[in-house]
């Protein structure tokens, strides 16, 4: 009986080793398939990320622009409402003001900036004679060089 105990004990743990081993070598399989599941998922999730991202962006620009075309839209319309109802358009005091101080102050810079400019002028000019002093030699006549022509 010894003998048949300690055959079935060695079976047992040959069994039980074979068992094991592949239960680890499942497991690292496990891991590192599950590691590659992993790693799409994020890779899935990060490019899902991204085009929502690019969605929300693309969005976001398209409401600008409906939003300033129905600003403008409703702007025209009320326009036209109150010029078929015969109601004059309002004066913009707002732009016509900004004009008129944009007019004094380059009138301002003007007449601010014009006496240095008439003297640097005068002073540029008084410092030339009018008349050529009386030992200037008059220029040599013009003689135009006509290059030779070969027959």
């Amino acid at each position: 009986m010894n003998k048949e105990w300690k055959k079935r004990k060695r079976r047992a743990e040959s069994v039980a080793e074979e068992a094991w081993d592949h239960l680890v070598s499942a497991l690292d399989n496990a891991r590192s398939f599950g590691g590659t599941v992993k790693d799409r998922a994020y890779d899935f999730k990060d490019r899902a990320g991204d085009l929502a991202g690019e969605a929300s962006d693309r969005y976001s620009s398209a409401s600008d622009r409906v939003s300033s075309v129905s600003n403008e839209a409703w702007k025209r319309a009320n326009l036209a409402l109150d010029a078929l109802s015969g109601r004059r358009s309002r004066t913009p005091w707002g732009w016509i003001a900004v004009a008129a101080l944009g007019g004094v102050a380059v009138g301002w810079a003007v007449a601010a900036s014009a006496p240095k400019a008439i003297q640097a002028a005068s002073d540029r000019f008084s410092d030339e004679p009018d008349e050529l002093p009386a030992s200037a030699e008059p220029p040599a006549p013009y003689e135009p060089v006509v290059p030779p022509v070969t027959p």
